[in-house]
């Protein structure tokens, strides 16, 4: 199974995605910083929201597809899976690390330091931290199998983790300001100005769409490394045999 050339080329339909979404950033970044007016308490801040909040929720959903293509890998030990599961867990990895930038960004204002062990940020560390392991576990291990098996595990432990970081500002003592966007039984509980909401939801959206192209190539990149690695193991007996 050899790894055609063609292959290896990043295909036209991903390109203009990948501009694209330069484009869409390129707007949320306007709105954000000169469409959008000073909020009445948090002033300036306000424009801080709009990339902190984007990125912590769509390196949630990151997270959540991590997990669930490690239980898939679990489940039917397709190298594919591992492979999703990874191009998942680097993009939360560094939605995370932007995440807590965000969160530091925002603090030194408003508390007068960069860091403060607030319930919201602790936890979004440990996410980080707990997201930083899983990649010191594959690189610990040399069996494929093996390696993906074990940071599947990984996952699921990062996975139940996320809702303690969700749930921070009601289920502990938190500076963390409280949801704008909240769940209740009636429906979507919004406090935000129309507004400030449709900047940010922009702004989410086009996280969404960087996630989504990053992870699309980080799964091209390694359906070509699956194929290559079959390759190899497919050329090794016959290499043996020579030798011997």
């Amino acid at each position: 199974m050899a790894v055609k050339s063609g292959e290896t080329k990043r295909p036209m339909w991903l390109n203009v995605f990948g501009i694209s979404c330069l484009i869409l950033f390129g707007v949320a970044t306007f709105l954000g910083l000169v469409t959008s007016p000073p909020d009445v308490n948090q002033g300036d801040l306000i424009r801080v929201m709009y990339a902190h909040v984007s990125v912590v929720w769509v390196g949630f959903v990151a997270v959540i597809m991590t997990a669930i293509f490690g239980m898939l890998f679990l489940w039917r030990s397709k190298a594919m899976d591992d492979v999703w599961a990874v191009a998942s867990a680097e993009m939360a990895l560094i939605y995370f690390a932007l995440a807590i930038i965000g969160g530091m960004t925002y603090s030194k204002p408003t508390l007068g330091v960069f860091w403060d062990w607030d319930a919201k940020l602790t936890l979004t560390a440990l996410e980080f931290a707990l997201l930083v392991g899983y990649f010191i576990v594959r690189g610990l291990l040399d069996d494929p199998k093996q390696r993906a098996r074990i940071s599947a595990v990984v996952s699921i432990i990062v996975l139940a983790s996320l809702p303690f970081n969700w749930m921070a500002a009601k289920w502990f003592r938190t500076l963390h300001p409280s949801k704008s966007f909240d769940m209740t039984s009636s429906g979507v509980k919004d406090t935000m100005a129309p507004i400030f909401r449709n900047i940010l939801l922009f702004n989410v959206a086009v996280a969404a769409l960087i996630f989504i192209y990053f992870l699309f190539e980080r799964v091209r990149l390694g359906r070509l490394e699956v194929k290559a690695e079959a390759l190899e193991d497919s050329i090794q007996p016959r290499s043996e045999v020579v030798r011997v």
